[in-house]
């Protein structure tokens, strides 16, 4: 546990000197940027849910760096058995909270981001565990935290200076049990902090 939270620690303080520099310069033309979006998620199972982002530009290049944080959590509301016993009136909820680092490609009307995620995958469970052979019924409730990363890949449609659409697909590189999986989604982005 002392791992992401020291390496948390570096990386908000990297975020400082970086909002710092960028605030900084004379001229902005990239500007930070938030992110909304619904996505679908799972392996084993379908998840559905949304996901935020804030997004800060390294440089003031056409092509540049970024860094970001953003929060995702979809839910499954389908019960979950055994051959001994079933979950029923359940709740299956996934909350993964990540620092991004990511690389963005600008065209005239086209972004591509290549980002990767590192944060935690929580994994939260909660309904009523039912065992009819021996007339077993009691309330369930389990919560576990994953270490989790990956590589996100999302292209945009530039609509105007400050709104795009865009797609949204994680590919997730650790495995954990609870099976945090791949996440595909539509987003929409809103720059801010822009001068027009």
């Amino acid at each position: 546990m002392f791992l992401p939270i020291k390496t948390y620690g570096i990386f908000l303080g990297l975020c400082t000197l970086v909002l710092t520099n960028v605030y900084a310069q004379k001229e902005i033309q990239n500007s930070n940027s938030m992110e909304i979006g619904f996505t679908v998620a799972g392996i084993e199972s379908v998840y559905y849910g949304g996901y935020g982002k804030f997004t800060v530009p390294l440089s003031q290049k056409r092509h540049y760096f970024t860094l970001g944080a953003s929060l995702t959590s979809y839910f499954d509301f389908k019960g979950e058995s055994t051959s001994e016993a079933y979950l029923k009136n359940d709740v299956d909820m996934r909350i993964l909270p990540n620092l991004v680092a990511g690389y963005s490609l600008n065209f005239k009307k086209f972004q591509f981001n290549l980002e990767i995620p590192i944060g935690l995958s929580i994994a939260i469970t909660k309904g009523t565990i039912v065992n009819e052979k021996i007339g077993f019924e009691r309330e369930y409730s389990n919560q576990e935290i994953f270490f989790n990363y990956g590589i996100t890949f999302s292209p945009k449609y530039r609509i105007n200076n400050t709104n795009q659409i865009g797609l949204y697909v994680f590919q997730p590189l650790v495995q954990d049990k609870a099976q945090s999986g791949y996440q595909f989604g539509i987003n929409w982005t809103k720059n801010i902090l822009k001068n027009q």
